[in-house]
């Protein structure tokens, strides 16, 4: 018998049935990603009790008890891919600014100095799944945070949400969901079932903490984002941080992968300066010239590197004396990051808010912008927790007080009381000539600048900038801070 034979007879999961679960189907990846941009993120909730147990050591057998259903890839490429995306990107289109204006930084916002990164994606699709297991005040909490008035608009802004980004051809896009289940706790299949069909989240249950259980875990996750959390996913276990019952672990990943649309020249790359805020660095700096829309607001510039056939890689760059930890607070910049049809149109009344008297009301202009972006490889980990808090989610960080009960069979919610006890969130984004590269998971365990003079700009990214990375319909993927490349 050999090593996979010993695998599977101990998780009960074989490695079709964890990939047939997240998409369906098969699906071979090119490892390969030197030449293309990709960006993966990872959500990991972990609901624990504080119920002491002491686990009996056996390892019991893993298996589905839903599986999410993923379009065949014929369906995908005619008329889901036509008919379905684009119902969906008129029902979603601009529903998701409200809530990145709100989340973006309150997740960035922090320690000044540091990278800081985090994916609004995948925080809103893992915080929808979540209003499927709570109810009470605990579902009024994350639907308020959400910008949703009822159940029912989460669902359709979820599914909406799901058919906009997901794309399987010479661009990638994959959302997976799932749930990974205590065995010895009796839950709700229904609920199981709604989270299968609406999210195309599969669930398994297993022994919390075993060590087939966790590998199949861990193998979900990097099936799921092409092997680029391979370091994180290392180190994640289905066992409980403390004396605590583990009840469930959600997971909810996107991963993305795109070449950019006109590649930087690894013979103009070229080491130079960087002004990070407590030294200077050595960094290799990218050059190129395009001609492209260059934006300014009142406290920042910004320009585009479109990726191919969808969305894109923003660069917002401060003004002098001004840090990206500014910007974050600058309605302005917020609007730009979240809005930008609606910055570049603002009301009359809203004019008066970004514009001053000696400021012309035109905030971009197609010119000719030459690149200088320094390559980076950054990473940040990140505790949101209290920033949830501090955003309104309150409820299911308490014992006592969170409400699980529609995950749970009847008459067990009393008995577990289950609650969040901490938000982890740890990110890595790099990119180079070809384009950029990141990958991410959120582990929840729980017991003005004026107008150009000329046709052409120098746009030099050799201080502390943000970024964000958008899909198609400028929805973020990924937002974050470079303080040190």
């Amino acid at each position: 018998m050999n090593r996979e034979d010993i695998f599977n007879g101990i998780t009960g999961i074989r490695d079709d049935q964890i990939s047939e679960a997240a998409h369906g189907r098969k699906r071979s990846r090119n490892r390969r990603l030197v030449w293309m941009s990709a960006v993966a993120a990872c959500l990991v909730v972990v609901l624990v009790t504080v119920n002491i147990w002491n686990p009996s050591g056996r390892i019991l057998t893993a298996y589905a008890i839903a599986q999410a259903e993923y379009p065949k890839q014929e369906e995908h490429r005619d008329a889901w891919k036509v008919e379905k995306k684009d119902e969906a990107i008129r029902e979603y289109k601009g529903t998701l600014a409200e809530f990145e204006k709100t989340v973006v930084p309150g997740l960035l916002s922090g320690t000044e100095g540091e990278n800081r990164i985090c994916s609004p994606l995948n925080v809103y699709m893992a915080l929808s799944m979540l209003t499927e297991l709570t109810d009470g005040e605990s579902r009024t909490q994350i639907l308020k945070l959400l910008d949703c008035d009822s159940m029912e608009t989460a669902r359709s802004r979820a599914d909406a949400l799901w058919n906009v980004n997901y794309k399987d051809d010479k661009t990638v896009c994959l959302l997976a969901n799932s749930l990974w289940l205590n065995k010895n706790i009796p839950f709700e299949q229904r609920t199981m079932d709604t989270l299968a069909v609406t999210y195309h989240a599969s669930s398994f249950q297993g022994e919390m903490g075993s060590a087939g259980y966790d590998r199949a875990l861990r193998s979900w996750v990097n099936q799921n984002t092409g092997g680029h959390l391979k370091e994180q996913a290392a180190g994640l276990s289905l066992k409980p941080a403390s004396d605590d019952l583990a009840v469930m672990t959600l997971l909810s990943t996107v991963y993305f992968r795109a070449k950019w649309n006109d590649a930087f020249k690894s013979r103009d790359t070229e080491p130079g300066t960087f002004h990070a805020p407590d030294k200077e660095q050595t960094v290799d700096f990218m050059h190129q010239t395009e001609d492209g829309n260059y934006y300014w607001g009142e406290k920042f510039s910004a320009a585009e590197k479109s990726l191919e056939g969808s969305g894109s890689m923003w660069f917002l760059l401060p003004d002098e004396g001004v840090s990206p930890e500014d910007l974050l607070s600058d309605e302005d910049a917020l609007l730009f990051l979240t809005d930008r049809e609606k910055w570049e149109n603002p009301e009359e009344e809203e004019i008066a808010q970004f514009l001053t008297d000696d400021t012309e009301s035109e905030r971009s202009k197609y010119m000719k912008i030459n690149f200088l972006v320094p390559k980076f490889d950054v990473r940040s980990n990140l505790d949101l927790a209290k920033s949830l808090q501090k955003l309104g989610i309150t409820d299911v960080f308490q014992t006592g007080i969170a409400d699980f009960s529609p995950m749970l069979a009847a008459g067990k919610e009393e008995e577990l009381s289950p609650y969040i006890s901490e938000v982890r969130h740890a990110v890595r984004v790099t990119i180079d000539e070809e384009g950029c590269e990141a990958a991410s998971y959120i582990e929840i365990p729980g017991a003005g600048a004026a107008a150009p003079a000329s046709d052409t700009v120098d746009f030099v990214l050799d201080r502390p900038f943000l970024f964000a990375i958008t899909s198609a319909d400028g929805s973020l993927l990924y937002a974050g801070i470079v303080n040190r490349p």
